[in-house]
């Protein structure tokens, strides 16, 4: 079993280095100061889950796998390209789709975290981390991107003269 834990736990490791990846690319080709904080901010935060998990590994005495993560990054370098064809600024299907990736990556680590929550107790050495709130805090995080992509979304799948009827209609 413990090997299923050790792929599980690789697999979001490997996942959170290509959102740090995506999220570093989209942080540069940021015009809004708050913008480009927000994804600096969203790194940070994604580093410290990184380490987050690399301690529940060490704790659990399971390994960190470095093919998974070179697997990960391949893949996530192989979605850049893609993205950077659509365009990767405001207004562009490159953006809204890397917003979709993102806010489904972070779905992605928030179940992570209710699933560990409840097998922490055949895991004492997890004792001290409260994945409750490691769960609210990947909602707030995950909202916060869901907001961004609604907004891209909006500005990349609608042309300008729709957009203009659309906004006057919903007002």
């Amino acid at each position: 079993m413990d090997h299923n834990l050790q792929r599980y736990l690789n697999d979001h490791l490997a996942g959170s280095a290509g959102a740090i990846r995506l999220i570093d690319e989209l942080a540069t080709r940021q015009d809004d100061p708050a913008e480009t904080a927000f994804f600096e901010s969203l790194k940070a935060e994604v580093e410290g889950d990184q380490e987050r998990l690399r301690h529940l590994l060490a704790s659990a005495g399971l390994e960190e796998s470095a093919a998974l993560q070179a697997t990960g990054k391949l893949t996530a370098s192989a979605s850049k390209l893609k993205l950077l064809w659509e365009g990767l600024k405001p207004g562009e299907l490159g953006m809204f789709e890397a917003l979709e990736m993102l806010t489904l990556g972070i779905q992605g680590k928030r179940l992570l975290w209710v699933m560990l929550m409840e097998i922490a107790p055949a895991y004492p050495e997890w004792d001290e981390i409260d994945f409750a709130e490691l769960e609210l805090e990947a909602i707030r995080q995950r909202d916060a991107m869901e907001e961004r992509r609604i907004l891209h979304g909006r500005e990349s799948l609608i042309d300008s003269e729709r957009r203009t009827a659309t906004t006057s209609v919903a007002r």
